[in-house]
């Protein structure tokens, strides 16, 4: 990359910064990213003698180090894919009108809807259950019938619409629920646009109830299967390292871990007759944003060349979009802190500027208040415009990937991929990810890096302002809760009641019993079968979320041993 000319003035350089660094100095500073990879006190062109242009090109060619995008923001902003829900779905509706009428939108202009579902939802529950009270409405929004989906989204212009429904188990449930509306407001599911997360490999980055991980890769499949065939508009997956990242992996197990859980279900569809480039290129990812700015850059340039080479190289894709990995950001919640809660804007302005740098296509920028409680109206709206003032204001949007070339990001690009490689190594030595998975020795790591994170903090090692340093006594700044208003659960339980008194059980028990029927058939390994046809008919018939779930759980198994 450089000649000899050049090479030689930087090693006369380096020699003499050596000298005045000894000489002021008198010793060595051993520095590490978060991850724990080795980070020198300068970089210069004998950092990157094994650069590889091939490997880096321009932004939009293959490997795409550099974007997936030849002109990136210059010609499209990424997404304002902002996260919120809270109570019922009117309660949600009021939140999602404001963030549209601040500005929040998707690409060239469209409705972009970022939706997380409440606690109940997310166990596959009805809101009447007893498992459910309390937390009806809390932490996202609660969506348990069809009557929601039409409360959600009346009135909006439906195919501009991308909406994406945050949430575990119950994701094939919620999409086929959704598939029903769009059918009865006359737009049919090939015109269908958002996002399905799909991610029911969780088990091992927390104490969640989920399917067995074999049963939970069938469902994923059933998902994939359908959409392929039925939904070309409709992404089906995301393979999200934020909720790893979050539960206390480094950004090099995040970027491993999650590759290894992509590559596993691209074999498992594989086994299943479908074709890696025609499901492939629906498959997204969401990656945590964290405090070491300079490293999550690398994370991500690193994974955009590993997806492109893994998928060429191992499983034979040759569609571009199978190669390009489309990313969605998501600042670390992780990172927040509730002790001087007005610092976390700082720490969220630094990773949604850290992401953008790095190539984003779409942004979660989390609110200051996320460590108190669900977002306030202001909060939700500062967040929102932290992301439009970096895009209009900062300049960065006028150049495509405009830190490539930087002797230290470059080097650390490369020693990300190596160390995530040597990670996936042990992985397949290992059996695969769901031996790694099953055996527990995925959330061993984690949970030995999350120790490892709280021994710094404990020692300070790792600076946490206002946490471990600079801590402020006596008055401190007091900052308004937002708060679930108590009388929506029993709104919540009414009205699961009147939606199914309003029915006809007769042709919803047989709707149910033939969901049961296919549900068995897809367990056993059956794929003459189209779960998602059983869930829009059982779904058609009134079922709830509650009772289409209990069948699930009761075939494929649920619980907290996986």
């Amino acid at each position: 990359m450089f000649d000899a000319e050049t090479l030689k003035k930087d090693l006369e350089d380096r020699k003499a910064w050596e000298r005045s660094f000894k000489k002021r100095y008198l010793k060595s500073f051993e520095n590490k990213t978060h991850s724990g990879i080795p980070v020198k006190s300068v970089y210069s062109p004998s950092d990157i003698l094994d650069f590889d242009l091939k490997k880096c090109p321009s932004p939009g060619n293959y490997p795409y180090t550099r974007g997936i995008y030849p002109a990136q923001y210059q010609f499209q902003a990424w997404m304002n894919q902002q996260v919120h829900g809270y109570g019922q779905a009117e309660d949600t509706r009021e939140r999602m009108d404001i963030l549209v009428k601040e500005g929040m939108e998707g690409y060239f202009g469209n409705l972009v809807f970022n939706l997380v579902l409440d606690l109940v939802s997310q166990a596959g529950l009805d809101p009447d259950d007893p498992e459910a009270r309390g937390k009806v409405g809390q932490v996202g929004v609660h969506i348990s019938c069809l009557k929601d989906l039409e409360i959600l989204f009346d009135g909006l212009p439906l195919k501009k619409v991308n909406a994406s429904f945050i949430v575990g188990e119950p994701s094939i449930c919620l999409l086929a629920m959704y598939i029903l509306y769009g059918e009865g407001r006359g737009v049919p599911k090939e015109n269908l646009r958002g996002n399905t997360m799909n991610y029911l490999l969780r088990g091992f980055n927390w104490d969640v109830a989920m399917y067995p991980p074999k049963n939970a890769l069938k469902i994923s499949v059933e998902l994939i299967r359908y959409c392929s065939r039925f939904m070309p508009t409709w992404n089906t997956t995301n393979l999200s390292g934020y909720i790893i990242r979050e539960a206390g992996a480094s950004a090099v197990q995040e970027l491993a871990f999650t590759l290894a859980k992509g590559m596993n279900l691209i074999e498992t569809c594989m086994e299943a007759g479908l074709k890696p480039d025609d499901f492939v290129p629906r498959f997204g990812f969401q990656l945590g944003f964290h405090n070491d700015f300079f490293e999550d850059i690398a994370k991500y340039r690193a994974l955009r060349r590993m997806w492109a080479t893994i998928n060429h190289d191992r499983y034979g894709c040759r569609n571009p979009k199978s190669l390009q990995a489309r990313i969605h950001t998501h600042t670390c919640g992780s990172s927040l802190v509730a002790q001087q809660p007005m610092n976390n804007i700082i720490r969220a302005t630094l990773q949604t500027f850290g992401a953008v740098l790095a190539g984003t296509n779409a942004l979660q920028t989390s609110a200051y208040d996320e460590a108190l409680s669900i977002p306030t109206e202001q909060a939700a709206t500062l967040a929102l415009r932290t992301q439009q003032i970096i895009q209009h204001e900062s300049g960065v949007t006028k150049v495509s990937d405009p830190l490539a070339g930087s002797y230290y990001l470059e080097r650390l690009t490369d020693e990300m991929e190596k160390s995530a490689y040597k990670i996936l190594d042990t992985i397949e030595g290992m059996g695969g990810f769901i031996k790694a998975y099953e055996t527990g020795w995925l959330r061993e790591q984690i949970a030995e890096e999350a120790l490892k994170w709280r021994h710094r903090l404990d020692s300070v090692e790792e600076v946490i302002v206002g946490l471990n340093r600079y801590q402020e006594e006596g008055e401190k700044v007091e900052v308004p809760h937002f708060h679930v208003d108590e009388k929506i659960e029993q709104r919540a339980i009414e009205r699961i009641q009147e939606y199914r008194k309003n029915r006809d059980q007769g042709k919803c028990q047989e709707a149910l019993n033939r969901l049961r029927k296919v549900a068995v058939k897809v367990e056993q390994g059956n794929r003459h079968y189209f779960l998602m046809e059983a869930l829009i008919d059982a779904y058609r018939a009134k079922a709830t979320l509650g009772e289409t779930m209990s069948i699930l759980k009761e075939i494929l198994g649920y619980g907290y041993a996986y």
